[in-house]
């Protein structure tokens, strides 16, 4: 049973956290559909298109570095409640689990590109260097990864909209 909670939302994130916070989640929303057309393309014809993939995916990485250092360095406000201890949990295990996903997927990007050939190609123009699906096998758990990545944001902005509409929390004041 849920309890009536009123969280505190005065109390911010950082400006690091805040702008790491927009600015990767603005990738991530161009990165994953962007990665998904690339799948079924031939490769001569994706070859712009992994490059751009690969260098937003590093900048993904470095800013969920600075984020991850930005998040234990400074003071942060408490999580929000919600009554229930389920959800309660469940909030942070899903924003624990962001930040493991962002560097699994960012290694396994990057795994993939120098295991199947794809940084050789780019350096050489040499298409031929680039191994089968099959033959790479990071590529399919950096798909996994990336699709429980969406299914997870759906997971946060369904929070976000039930604090927003049921609770009438704008929890996003404390992330703007």
């Amino acid at each position: 049973m849920e309890n009536e909670i009123k969280n505190d939302l005065t109390k911010k994130f950082s400006k690091a956290t805040i702008i790491t916070h927009w600015f990767t989640a603005l990738l991530i929303l161009i990165l994953f559909p962007l990665g998904k057309y690339m799948e079924d393309l031939p490769v001569a014809e994706k070859m712009g298109l992994i490059k751009i993939h690969a260098v937003l995916g590093i900048i993904v990485l470095v800013l969920t570095i600075i984020r991850t250092v930005s998040f234990f360095k400074s003071e942060r406000p408490a999580d929000i409640k919600t009554g229930s201890k389920f959800n309660d949990k469940l909030a942070v295990y899903i924003h624990n689990i962001f930040y493991f996903l962002l560097f699994g997927i960012a290694l396994s990007g990057m795994a993939t590109m120098i295991l199947g050939g794809y940084g050789d190609a780019l350096q050489t123009g040499n298409i031929d260097l680039i191994k089968s699906h099959d033959e790479i096998p990071p590529l399919k758990p950096h798909g996994i990864m990336a699709v429980i990545m969406m299914i997870l944001l759906a997971m946060h902005i369904v929070g976000f909209l039930k604090h927003w509409i049921i609770k009438k929390e704008n929890t996003l004041e404390r992330i703007s």
